[in-house]
């Protein structure tokens, strides 16, 4: 059995779990903190029960990411009809509440360890990429846009520090034999040589993201699993397309690379 530490970076997990509810299920599908964490297990189970690879076991879970903001800012949008645009409370918003919940899901999670980063102290509004893109498209006009097209960026501090020291404790101390790091970021590309260098099998786990070529080169393979798949088993919702590559009804990987 070779033991297996899987890695995950939260906010990138976060995007692309969120991506493929919203693409395939509708915006109306809220995930519940208890799901996500039944998710990020499935998609663990899979990584070490691949048919592809020699049999593993887990060695430990480690998720990456920030505490949620605790502070109140304002909206950046005046909703018509008011003179003003009002606040956003994170403490009450929905989906820092749901990451708060998640975290502490997983500190009471056996075999994982919940990696927390620092915020830094100021943070921004940005457009969020699918509202760019119909604005881009034609789709729809500036003045159509409310609040719910932004979203609140703080930056993220400690978080990739701490993701690439403990792929290199794990490596220099050889307590694994297989890294799976679920990430679309070329900052871990130093890590991940040391890690093949000491002789550490190390599997990408991009989650159907394009990645830069720096990245997947360093890697000695690249393994992603059907999400749809696992968030319809999960939730039990209806979908609202069906995506194009699935065949047949058993719940299976899809590989987009792999490496000999």
């Amino acid at each position: 059995m070779k033991r297996t530490a899987i890695l995950i970076d939260g906010g990138f997990f976060f995007q692309r779990v969120m991506f493929f509810t919203r693409k395939f299920f509708g915006r109306s599908l809220m995930l519940s903190a208890e799901q996500l964490a039944q998710i990020i297990k499935i998609v663990a189970r899979h990584h070490l029960e691949d048919e592809r690879s020699p049999c593993r076991e887990l060695y430990r879970i480690y998720f990456y990411d920030c505490p949620p903001p605790s502070n109140q800012v304002r909206l950046p949008v005046i909703p018509h009809g008011h003179k003003t645009s009002g606040y956003l409370n994170f403490n009450t918003h929905s989906p820092y509440l749901l990451r708060r919940n998640l975290h502490a899901h997983l500190k009471a999670s056996r075999k994982t360890a919940l990696r927390l980063g620092e915020l830094g102290k100021n943070g921004e509004w940005q457009l969020n990429t699918h509202s760019l893109k119909a604005l881009l498209n034609g789709q729809r006009e500036w003045c159509d846009l409310t609040n719910d097209d932004f979203h609140y960026r703080v930056e993220q501090k400690i978080v990739d520090t701490k993701l690439g020291m403990d792929i290199t404790v794990l490596a220099l101390e050889k307590l694994v034999d297989v890294i799976v790091l679920m990430a679309g970021d070329s900052d871990f590309v130093p890590a991940a040589k040391l890690a093949r260098m000491k002789g550490i099998d190390f599997v990408l786990d991009p989650m159907w993201a394009n990645t830069t070529e720096s990245l997947s080169e360093h890697v000695d393979g690249v393994r992603s699993f059907d999400l749809v798949r696992i968030l319809q088993r999960v939730t039990d919702a209806e979908l609202i397309q069906q995506p194009e590559w699935w065949s047949g009804e058993q719940l299976v990987g899809r590989v987009r690379t792999q490496k000999i």
